[in-house]
């Protein structure tokens, strides 16, 4: 008896059961229901995707929200002849933020493609 991965839920069951403990899903299936099965993963890959783009375009209006008016900051410096100093200014803070949030979230999409390539 060995561990293989269920072909639905990428769980980990024994080779001899029928039927999935976790989700259900049967070994006796036909064609058809193998097709519905992997739509339903697509699906499921597809909305992650978009909700993973969706947080990326959050975390690049964060990035811009610090940008601008550090940049405006140091425009208004310029022109009265001040030292400018970017460095000092709050909105670094929300360009760390978004930047950060930005790196993390295409990791977090890198990871999720090459899991459901390897699922094909």
């Amino acid at each position: 008896m060995s561990l293989i991965k269920c072909p639905s839920c990428q769980k980990q069951i024994s080779d001899k059961v029928i039927m999935c403990p976790h989700c259900d899903y049967s070994f006796n299936q036909t064609k058809e229901e193998l097709d519905r099965v992997k739509v339903i993963n697509y699906r499921k890959y597809r909305d992650k995707m978009y909700r993973f783009k969706m947080l990326t375009y959050t975390a690049i209006a964060i990035a811009v929200a610090g940008l601008v008016p550090m940049l405006w900051a140091y425009a208004q410096a310029i022109d009265y002849g001040f030292n400018a100093s970017i460095t000092n200014h709050w909105g670094i803070y929300l360009v760390m933020t978004g930047f950060a949030l930005y790196v993390v979230i295409r990791i977090l999409m890198v990871s999720s493609k090459k899991k459901y390539k390897s699922s094909k």
